[in-house]
């Protein structure tokens, strides 16, 4: 059961950051992070290593993203 709560969890944080960036937030890249992180946990967790690849590079395209946004918005 926690499992399955660390899987709701990552997915809930994962749509507010498509909130935050529709709404063009530059926290959205921040819950975006925490959400693949909690993911990639989750993806761990289950074994799903497809899931922790696609987890790790969306972490890697988060960081990216926030550092393109700061250095946009300075």
């Amino acid at each position: 059961m926690i499992v399955e709560l660390i899987g709701w969890l990552a997915t809930i944080l994962l749509l507010i950051g498509y909130y935050l960036n529709a709404q063009k937030k530059i926290a959205s890249w921040s819950v975006w992070a925490m959400g693949n992180s909690i993911m990639l946990l989750y993806a761990h967790l289950i074994q799903s290593y497809s899931v922790m690849f696609l987890s790790f590079v969306l972490i890697a395209l988060n960081i990216y993203g926030y550092y393109r946004w700061s250095k946009d918005q300075s």
